[in-house]
């Protein structure tokens, strides 16, 4: 499908409809991107609370074999 065969949505020059199935598609690709780079930021801030919850975990365990000794 080429953008040729869409027509754009009056008002946005971001949106074409696909006159086949009648579906709205976003051509912003900077907005995709934007989204794209904003998922992999969170699944990354996500993995460090996780690593850091993990470190603390082992740090507990280490304190209560010192107090156990």
């Amino acid at each position: 499908m080429e953008q040729n065969d869409l027509m754009q949505v009056e008002n946005r020059p971001d949106l074409y409809r696909d006159p086949v199935s009648g579906a709205i598609i976003n051509m912003d690709k900077s907005g995709a991107d934007i989204a794209k780079n904003a998922r992999k930021k969170a699944l990354n801030r996500d993995k460090e609370i996780q690593d850091l919850k993990d470190e603390i975990s082992e740090l507990k365990d280490l304190v209560k074999q010192l107090i156990e000794r």
